[in-house]
């Protein structure tokens, strides 16, 4: 065992109370997990990588933390690789840490370490270069230059008992979960240990990259067959996707700028294909933003679409997907539980696509920081302000229409019960089969495999709740 308890950001201490639940931790060659290599030279990056860690620590999100670390945007994709990275194995580093050091290190010195030493278990072939990196940024620093040799010993060390210490640290739970207790108690609480230990093992591996591609233009395959001539290996997966085998920057993947793929996760992409949109149809697509799903419904039907989005920033992200796209619809900033505010009393859709806020508890490998900045009373305040969500809208809904509700939380609260609560105050609410073989509600847990596991599933995607309702 660690012998002081493992450190956390801010709003994950507050809640941690002990070790301890699941078991499951895996450390994936530095290639297969971020599927490039750095390009921009580590002892350059720390600096960045140490104000980005401080940001995350202090509470705020990794992207807030990236953004504020640094302001040269063609070094942000790899810092994200090597902030996400460390938080996917947040407290091995830290135990890792406390083996190495006799006492407690000034933070910024902890810091410095956990940054290494994540580069180091991911890329052991180059330890001895992120050593001296390392120790060179250390000694130029006028605050840090004082622990050089500190720095240099306990990093050398690890290069000569890294087994021995990662095989101890990963005697301890929540080293091997990466998670707070609480956050993996509740998950083995509403999903059985076996699902949330699937669920935490997938978390701690980058997700990979998985395109939309637009059926106006052209097909999976055909898109497929194109990135192939610019030596991209792609595979279609599920009905719409297509999944990159090796991550690459979006302005270098065949046909995006000119609107022939989106990035969508392919869990997300089933949420326009549930919603069967159909010509003609008005369709109301709440909590809209960025607009993947927006584009998503626009690109199976000729639809009259309506996007919400309370955020002006995020309502923009709506209209520069639509016009890359070549598609319209109508982007509204409006408030979509306040519906006298944008809409008239008159006013009924043949469809509306509910993709409520949420703790986020399902696409934890895409966001590593949920874990860590969530807190128990969230999971309330989101199903309260989903329930919210679904008594201002379902009126909007004409005699016959359907809605969907979709949330990336697998938390029971957010998802079954929500819509089990709901049509007990309904009646005329009927919740109706997702599609041919699947039921009227469904939690689709994360996964990524090279097999279906079940019929209409993709075989790699985030996961999600759906529920297909119906009035009448």
């Amino acid at each position: 065992m660690c012998r002081r308890r493992c450190r956390m950001p801010t709003s994950a201490k507050k809640r941690q109370s002990r070790y301890g639940y699941l078991c499951l931790f895996a450390i994936v060659p530095l290639t297969t997990r971020r599927g490039f290599e750095m390009t921009v030279p580590f002892g350059r990056l720390l600096g960045p990588a140490l104000d980005a860690l401080s940001f995350f620590e202090s509470g705020k999100s990794l992207d807030f933390a990236i953004v504020a670390a640094i302001s040269e945007r063609r070094m942000r994709p790899t810092l994200q690789a090597v902030l996400y990275d460390l938080t996917r194995h947040y407290f091995l580093c830290d135990c890792l840490v406390q083996f190495l050091t006799n006492r407690p290190p000034a933070d910024d010195i902890r810091r410095i370490l956990m940054i290494a030493l994540s580069e180091m278990l991911l890329n052991p072939t180059k330890r001895f270069a992120l050593v001296n990196e390392t120790v060179d940024f250390v000694k130029a620093g006028r605050k840090t230059g004082c622990a050089t040799r500190f720095v240099n010993a306990c990093l050398r060390r690890f290069c000569r008992e890294s087994e021995n210490l990662v095989a101890e640290a990963m005697k301890n739970s929540i080293v091997r979960l990466n998670v707070p207790e609480w956050f993996s108690r509740k998950l083995s609480k509403d999903l059985g240990n076996t699902c949330a230990e699937d669920l935490l093992k997938i978390a701690q591996i980058p997700p990979r990259l998985v395109l939309r591609v637009n059926r106006r233009k052209i097909t999976p395959q055909a898109w497929c067959d194109l990135a192939r001539l610019k030596e991209i290996q792609s595979s279609p997966v599920g009905l719409d996707g297509v999944v990159i085998d090796k991550a690459c920057n979006v302005d270098d993947i065949p046909g995006f700028n000119e609107g022939l793929v989106s990035v969508q996760d392919a869990g997300a992409q089933l949420a326009a294909r549930w919603l069967r949109p159909k010509n003609g149809e008005k369709i109301l697509d709440a909590c809209a933003a960025p607009g993947g799903k927006t584009c998503h419904i626009l690109e199976l039907a000729d639809v009259d679409v309506l996007a919400l989005e309370i955020n002006p920033a995020r309502a923009e992200r709506i209209r520069e997907n639509l016009r890359r796209l070549h598609l319209k619809a109508r982007v509204m900033q409006a408030d979509a539980a306040c519906p006298a505010t944008w809409t008239g009393p008159d006013c009924r859709f043949d469809a509306v696509l509910l993709d409520a806020p949420c703790t986020a508890s399902g696409i934890l490998r895409r966001h590593p920081d949920v874990a860590f900045l969530r807190q128990p009373n969230d999971i309330v305040s989101l199903a309260k302000q989903q329930k919210i969500l679904l008594e201002a809208l379902w009126p909007l809904v004409k005699f016959g229409g359907r809605l969907l509700y979709v949330v990336c939380s697998v938390f029971k609260e957010e998802g079954p019960m929500q819509i089990a609560e709901f049509l007990k105050r309904h009646k005329e609410a009927h919740a109706m089969p997702l599609n041919d073989g699947l039921p009227a509600t469904l939690t689709v847990f994360p996964r990524d495999s090279d097999t279906e596991d079940a019929p209409g599933l993709p075989r790699i995607r985030d996961g999600f709740f759906y529920a297909l309702l119906t009035k009448g």
